[in-house]
Formats: structure tokens, sequence, C-alpha cells
């Protein structure tokens, strides 16, 4: 047995072995060579990690870090390396499922399975009877969880354990009046678990973390998949009906150019951020059906708050916006974001003084009505931008002539726009960014997108582009929209009454 002092000597050489590796050889080697660099090493890093872990369950069973430090391990994990105590814990607790079984601690340190293979074998040989098994039988089982974890997923290792259990000890195997009873007290456990938190990372995001009974899981999981592939499904229409309409002359090949290269982003998601897609679709969804319950007599609500001074700024997006008032604290918002809310969500201004005392309070002006909704939903069908195939249920209203233009929310100034080609068209308030624009045509009174002029400065024209033609006339196209939205004057945008000279005032914006 090697003594403690060799143990050093060979951790030492390791360092120095690691330290002595030069990565920029990558470079010359051929893809074969780097596959193979690539595979040696990751299950180096594996049996590393094997051998931390069962370090690490050393140290745990022998109360070392208390001992000498005053300190649990998870808490010592915690302040040496960084992690949250609750990390810590789980890096303690995987670490004692690795070293369980000799035999299968063994295989884990020598590379043959990996640790997470071996935490999953430990912990489900910790189910097994082991008073009614002898140490052959035990031993057998992790044997065969062995053999399958070669070619089996560690997760998926789990689904053996029951036919493992029947094949080594058949007589301790449950019955299935036993295994019904197993299950449902499974069941009572996983709904008395059942949790979800939140929280704001510090960085603009907020995270999620929680659990669900499987059933529940499935079913949302289910939910979140569907409305991913129908993303999936959405694009390649998209893609097919961008062609159809370049082949068939209905857009020039400026716009089939510049929506082709919108989609292509669209495409380059992550499955991680056509999940996170999904669950926002999904919510947009039920917003937009009035499916959302209402809490204290009214609908979910975001608060917004800025200096009154500058919130045409904000809105003309010449500052950074302001502070939205969440369910995880003060969130700062842009002014495009800002713009953005206040297309969908109900309004209420209200001034504030200088020690927020309410001065004044507006009349709630829900901008887009059911009836509204679902006359847009019944004439555009769906997204408006070119080749954009998202159905109506997944859109959002968008005012044509904004609500702080004094936009009306009529029919005839809104149109449904994805969330992602929303964020493309909204204007500023001078319409002096260079982008798509929506403007109405005149004579029937149909949302039509007219592309970037930059675009012709960069992309090949055929002789006859249709946008040569259309640009000379945007502006009266969008003067025209503009005075027939004005004069309908019905459901204007409020404001709130107050002093802009004021400079103590403050504006919020309950959206």
């Amino acid at each position: 047995m090697d003594t403690a002092s060799a143990f050093w000597t060979r951790v030492q050489a390791l360092e120095e072995h690691l330290d002595s590796l030069d990565y920029t050889v990558l470079s010359t080697m051929s893809d074969a060579d780097k596959i193979t660099a690539m595979t040696r090493m990751r299950r180096l890093a594996d049996r590393m990690s094997a051998g931390a872990a069962v370090i690490t369950d050393a140290v745990d069973k022998a109360n070392a870090t208390d001992h000498t430090t005053g300190t649990p391990l998870s808490d010592f994990l915690a302040k040496t390396e960084g992690r949250t105590s609750s990390r810590g814990l789980g890096e303690v607790k995987r670490a004692s499922k690795i070293a369980h079984h000799p035999g299968v601690r063994d295989a884990a340190l020598a590379g043959d399975v990996s640790p997470d293979h071996a935490a999953v074998i430990g912990e489900e040989l910790r189910k097994f009877p082991r008073g009614q098994m002898s140490s052959e039988q035990v031993d057998r089982a992790a044997g065969l969880f062995l053999d399958r974890a070669a070619t089996t997923p560690p997760e998926r290792l789990r689904k053996a354990t029951a036919q493992i259990l029947e094949e080594v000890a058949p007589e301790t195997a449950p019955s299935p009046g036993d295994e019904a009873a197993r299950i449902a007290a499974q069941r009572r456990r996983a709904i008395k678990n059942r949790r979800l938190a939140w929280g704001s990372d510090g960085e603009g995001s907020t995270w999620f973390s929680g659990q669900l009974p499987d059933l529940e899981a499935h079913q949302l999981i289910g939910t979140l998949q569907a409305f991913g592939e129908k993303g999936r499904r959405a694009e390649r229409d998209e893609a097919q009906a961008l062609r159809t309409q370049r082949d068939e002359g209905t857009i020039n090949p400026s716009e089939y150019l510049a929506a082709r290269t919108e989609l292509e982003h669209r495409e380059a998601r992550t499955t991680g951020q056509r999940m996170a897609d999904a669950l926002i679709d999904m919510v947009n969804g039920m917003a937009s059906l009035e499916k959302i319950p209402s809490a204290g007599g009214q609908t979910p609500r975001l608060v917004v708050t800025l200096n009154y001074d500058q919130l045409h700024d904000a809105l003309e997006g010449e500052i950074a916006a302001g502070v939205v008032h969440g369910a995880t604290g003060e969130i700062p918002v842009d002014a495009g974001s800002l713009r953005r809310m206040c297309c969908e969500t109900g309004i209420l201004p209200v001034v504030l003084g200088g020690e927020s005392q309410v001065l004044d309070e507006g009349q709630e002006h829900r901008l887009v009505t059911g009836a509204i909704r679902r006359a847009l939903e019944l004439r555009d069908g769906g997204c408006v931008f070119p080749g954009c195939t998202v159905p109506a249920d997944l859109c959002q209203a968008h005012h044509i002539i904004p609500w702080w233009d004094e936009g009306p929310t009529s029919l005839s100034n809104l149109t449904l726009l994805c969330r992602h080609h929303h964020a493309l068209v909204e204007p500023d308030r001078y319409h002096s960014r260079d982008q798509w624009r929506i403007v109405v045509n005149p004579d029937t009174r149909i949302p039509q997108m007219l592309p970037p002029e930059r675009l012709k400065n960069h992309l090949p024209q055929s002789p006859a582009d249709p946008t040569a033609s259309r640009t000379g006339t945007a502006t009266m196209e969008e003067e025209s929209a503009r005075t027939g939205a004005q004069d309908s004057g019905e459901n204007s945008a409020p404001t709130a009454d107050s002093d802009p000279g004021e400079n103590s005032a403050q504006t919020a914006l309950v959206a």
C-alpha cells in the first residue's frame, strides 16, 4: 500500500504534468488526433473527478473539517471554493454515492464508468433491502449495474433497478401490492416536496429553481416542447414562404435577404433558449386570451417609475428609461422594452411628488380589448412581417402610431407581430432610426412592411425593385395613416395631468 508520502509525491507530479501541457499544439493536430486528445482528456477528467469524490467522502466520514476548522464540510466547500452551502452539500452527498460500493467506486477511479454513472448506481443500491440480501447478492447487483452503464445514460439506469433486484434477489422483490403502495407513497412525497422559487441574478435576468411531481412536470415539459416544436415548424414554414414570395416577386431581393437574415438568428437558438422562449410564449398566449386570473381585483401588473421630466426622453430612446417594480424587486428597463410593454398592457399614469406621495392618478386604459384582439386575429391571421408564420395566438398587438405619440387603440392603428419582430419594428419618437417600419395602405387600411433604407447600400436590387417606388411615398403613407388614426380620436392613451416643468415630479406607469 502506498504511504502518505508517496501519495503526495504523485499528486505533485500530476500537477507538474498538467502545468507542462502545451495546448497550442492542438492547432498542428489532425482532426482525428484532436478527437483522440479530447477523448483521453475527458476520461482523465472523469477519473480525477471520481478521485476527488472518494477523498471528499473520506473527509466527510472522518468529520475532518469539523475537527480541524470547526466547520461542516458543506460549508467548508462553500467558503473555500466559492459555492453556495446548498451546492457544497450536494457535492458531499454525490461523493457519498460514488464511494458507496467498493466495486463501483473502483470502476469510477479506473475510468470504466463516469462519476455520474457511479453516483446513480450508488444511490440505487442504497434502495435495496440490504438486511435481506447477502453481500454476494449486492456485489452481483452492482456488477449488473456496471454492465448496463456501458450503454445506458446515467438517469436511465434507474429504470433497471427493479429488474436487477428481481434477478439477484427475487425473494426480496416487492409484490404488486407493495409496488403500488411504494408508488403511492412516492407520489405523496413528490407532492409534499413541490416548490418554485425565483430571484434576480443582478445582471438583468431572473433565475428560477424548483421541482414538480412527475405527472405535472411531464405535462409542463410536454407543453413547452410543443411550443418549441411549433416555433421550429414556424421557422421552416417561414423559410418556405419567403422563398415562394421571392420566386413570385411578392417581395424584392432586399426584403428577402433582410427577412432571411432575421430568420437565421432565430434558427440559431439553443435548445435552452427555445425552451425559455416557449415559456414566455405560453404566458403571452394566456395573457392574449385573457386567461390570467386576477389578484386583488386586477390582473398582474408591472409598475414602471421614472422621473417625469425624463419620461418623454425615455420613450424617445434618449435615456436608459426607468425602473420596473416586479416580483423580484426593482428591474432597470430600457426604453425599447418600455415601449413594447406599453403596446400590450394597461397603463395607469400616476403623478408622484418628490417624496413619492400621490399627487394625481389617471384612469386605467386597457390598450387592447378582447374585441379588438379578436378582430386583429381575424384580419392579420398572425405576424405580418414578410414570411413570418407565427400564428396569431403567439403574437403581440403593436401600435403603428405609438401610444406615446397619441396613437389610438383602434383596429386601423394596430397590427399583429411576433415577439421577435415586434422588437425589430418598434420605432423611436422621431423615426430617426433606419429600420423596418409599418405603414397603413390608405386605400385598403391594411398594414404594410417597409424595409430599412440602408439595405439598398448592401444588398442587390432588381431593376423593378418595388422598394424604390415605395420609398418616395413612405412619408406620405405614414402621414395618411397618422391623419386617419388621429382623426378617429377614440381611445387615445391617457396622459398624466402634471406640470412638466416641476423638477420634483415623477411619473409611474402601471402596466
